[in-house]
């Protein structure tokens, strides 16, 4: 039987359930004694041999799901103010009674805590492991002066739709937490507004749609689909293989995907709508001979190997031709295909493209991320000591994709941990010691935000992130501050130092009368250790940017500081790979972040839920 009539027979056979809640026989007849026509009485074109997913279906990329909570931001250090009766502050004490919270109304009354709404929206696609920003407001008539230093603590997210022009409360979708980092794009130095950086997560794995074309739909094409989907991409559940796609109606299918498409979905829609829905080994045997010639011909190569990385690892040597091409486009398109099929044979070509390619160098490191070679690692470590700060930034963000905890990123504890000191417990019962040890470690607190010191040889630098995490990077290992120098605000916290001083005093002012008195401690002046001992009084990520923002403007750091210095998806990538126009477009306007860089405006790989058709964040 030709393989092509075997995978019907397949997917027929695997679809009977489908069927079966449809309410529909396997052959076509209605089952149960309903009237009507069948589903699958209507007769279907035949498939044609060049046909493919995306004739049949489309990937619905739209449908974020909006959510709201009301919760409760504390740490404001005399700037809030007890929410006024109404919805809003009854729903929060109902859930402040809910978690036995004592006292409720009395800590409401504190001007150290507001009341605000959370709100975001969930995209498709996400994960439980995934995070996302929320908005954080206050309401109209709040007499909250200011938002900044506080802690969202955590907070459910509730699911909200419409009827009838209403809008109505759903189930719950997730969770929100962590420290407001005020203003936003339009306003920011408003104080009464602001963001928590990936402060969020679902509480369910949320995936794609694929949706059957009207004229296409039925139950036979929908598990031809699954099938073709799922006999491509899959993953291992325990030792059960469980394929991508699944078919629910006669044109409705969710669709997963695979990890190592995460984070750059959009390719994975292309290669899979790309799928040709008909195989066996003599078209097989014609489609690699023509797509192979089509690689090597720029005005087709982008689109020939999204093909040929549909067919997966039989399609490698023929990719590698595309190597060997005098053509550096065909050389990045054939690399990229590779990359993601787990070869890294075109590794080089990857690193050379992100270094001297700007307008390719978002999707050279998200191939680069996608590879878990080793050689992919060993060039995403040397691009660490690249100059430009969106290369370095880009390569660091692809290594903590591949590994978060590969050592070469250089993770810090930000939260001092009080392990007991081996060394001074010599005679101690040493089971005893392991286990006070083990305990300690259960009970350490979580850090606030994720510090990392590279050590690396290039330029010294400083990133800090304002989108999607609290996150900051140091490029160069023992960077100081620069004395002379005062830093901070006299309502928070104060960074001094004279010129001649081999140590930074740091001084953590009381919120106000009444609270413990400041509190006066020494530093190294290593940037990382006043970061550390700053934390550990209490100072939160949105503060402590400030107060390096400060230090760069006054000339205290080292080196630049950056601000969510990505390298952005470019349109001459999309023109070169779908159309073979290589030509430059014209640029779009430029913005300068923080440190004089570049960075264009638009989306970028690496924030993870950017990539495809959707808005970017």
């Amino acid at each position: 039987m030709p393989l092509a009539n075997r995978r019907q027979a397949l997917t027929l056979g695997t679809s009977v359930a489908t069927l079966c809640i449809l309410g529909a026989a396997p052959d076509g007849k209605k089952s149960g004694g309903s009237s009507g026509k069948g589903l699958l009485a209507r007769k279907e074109p035949p498939l044609k041999s060049d046909e493919t997913v995306g004739d049949l279906a489309y990937v619905r990329t739209a449908g974020d799901v909006r959510v709201e909570g009301i919760g409760l931001v504390v740490g404001l250090g005399g700037t809030g103010s007890d929410p006024k009766p109404g919805i809003y502050r009854k729903k929060l004490l109902d859930a402040m009674h809910a978690a036995m919270v004592p006292q409720a109304e009395k800590i409401l009354a504190s001007k150290n805590v507001s009341l605000v709404l959370i709100r975001g929206s969930i995209p498709p696609g996400i994960t439980k492991d995934d995070r996302f920003d929320v908005t954080v407001e206050l309401e109209p008539d709040s007499g909250t002066q200011s938002l900044a230093g506080g802690v969202l603590l955590r907070t459910e997210l509730k699911q909200i739709g419409a009827v009838d022009g209403k809008q109505l409360e759903g189930k719950l979708a997730g969770y929100a937490g962590g420290p407001v980092v005020t203003g936003n794009t339009s306003e920011p130095e408003n104080l009464r507004i602001g963001r928590i950086l990936g402060g969020a997560r679902s509480r369910a794995d949320v995936p794609y749609s694929l949706i059957i074309k009207d004229e296409r739909k039925s139950i036979r094409t929908a598990a031809l689909v699954q099938s073709v989907i799922s006999m491509r991409f899959f993953a291992l559940e325990g030792i059960e293989q469980k394929g991508m796609a699944e078919a629910k109606t006669d044109q409705y299918l969710v669709l997963k995907v695979p990890k190592v498409y995460h984070q750059n979905q959009s390719r994975y829609f292309q290669v899979l709508q790309l799928l040709s829905l008909i195989d066996n080994a003599e078209l097989r045997t014609q489609r690699l001979e023509r797509w192979e010639k089509e690689l090597l011909d720029i005005k087709t190569s982008g689109v020939a190997a999204l093909r040929l990385e549909g067919v997966g690892k039989n399609a490698v040597p023929v990719l590698k031709k595309g190597l060997e091409s005098g053509d550096s486009n065909v050389n990045f398109f054939a690399a990229e295909a590779l990359a993601y099929l787990g070869d890294g044979s075109g590794v080089k070509v990857l690193s050379e493209t992100a270094v001297k390619r700007p307008e390719y160098r978002a999707f050279a490191l998200a191939a680069l991320a996608a590879s878990d070679q080793a050689p992919a690692i060993a060039r995403l470590r040397e691009l660490l000591s690249y100059p430009e700060v969106d290369v370095r930034y880009g390569a660091f963000t692809a290594l903590r994709t591949l590994d978060p905890n590969d050592v070469f990123l250089g993770k810090q504890a930000v939260i001092r941990d009080d392990l007991p000191d081996l060394s001074e417990n010599t005679t101690s019962d040493p089971m005893a010691l392991q286990i006070a040890i083990a305990k300690a470690r259960q009970n350490r607190p979580i850090d606030p935000f994720s510090l990392y010191v590279v050590d690396c040889e290039g330029p010294p630098l400083i990133h800090v992130s304002n989108t999607g995490r609290c996150e900051i990077v140091i490029f160069g290992r023992e960077q100081k501050l620069l004395t002379p120098l005062v830093l901070g605000d006299p309502n928070s916290v104060l960074i001094n130092a004279s010129g001649d001083d081999h140590e930074v005093q740091i001084t953590r002012i009381a919120a106000g009368a009444g609270d413990r008195p400041d509190q006066q401690i020494s530093s190294a002046p290593q940037i990382c250790s006043v970061i550390q001992e700053v934390a550990n009084l209490g100072v939160s990520y949105p503060q402590i940017v400030d107060l390096l923002k400060a230090a760069e403007k006054q000339k205290n750091l080292e080196g630049p500081l950056h601000v969510d210095a990505q390298p952005a998806a470019s349109t001459d990538y999309e023109r070169a790979q779908l159309a073979g126009d290589i030509t430059p477009a014209k640029k779009d306007g430029e913005v300068l972040q923080a440190g004089g860089a570049k960075v264009a405006p638009k989306k970028r790989l690496f924030d993870r839920l950017l990539p495809g058709p959707r808005k970017s964040k």
